[in-house]
């Protein structure tokens, strides 16, 4: 299940190496080529992508084709801070509750892989944020296709003027 996911999530003393899954594979602390790519894919999600969903600390945010869904664990770092556990995959247009649920379930796996939890409430804020995954992609491409039979008309109509010129 974990296998189609980056999971990653901070080492709760802020000084051992984070945590860090990849399609079904934990990096070593001294793999610093794949874990700098996992890292870079997550941030450019979230520096390029929209802000999807914002509830009691889940986050989900999308680009084009890619996902970062946050969600905090119960525990916190050495500092007091919320420490999150993130989620980086793809999806499609059809990602929706299913979908969710795998990403949720990824989740909490990884979480109890290295001793975290996940609050109930938080774990279904994340299933549940790819329903609205789902209807932003849908309106997209609602839009995308309005946008193209628009054009379509404006092409019939200049040919008709054109033609009888």
């Amino acid at each position: 299940m974990t296998d189609k996911f980056i999971l990653w999530a901070q080492a709760l003393d802020n000084t051992s190496p984070d945590h860090i899954h990849v399609h079904g594979k934990n990096l070593e602390p001294d793999d610093t080529v794949q874990r700098q790519e996992a890292v870079s894919k997550v941030s450019s999600v979230i520096k390029n992508g929209v802000r999807l969903v914002e509830e009691r600390s889940v986050l989900l945010t999308a680009d084009a084709s890619h996902f970062v869904v946050e969600v905090p664990s119960a525990q916190r770092d050495h500092a007091g801070r919320t420490a999150p556990i993130i989620c980086y995959g793809d999806y499609d247009t059809t990602a929706g509750d299913a979908f969710g649920k795998s990403v949720a379930e990824a989740l909490d796996d990884f979480a109890k892989r290295i001793g975290r939890t996940l609050q109930r409430e938080h774990f279904e804020l994340a299933r549940g944020s790819f329903e609205t995954l789902k209807k932003k992609s849908s309106t997209k491409k609602l839009v995308r296709m309005a946008g193209a039979a628009g054009l379509a008309l404006l092409v019939v109509v200049f040919w008709l003027v054109l033609k009888d010129w």
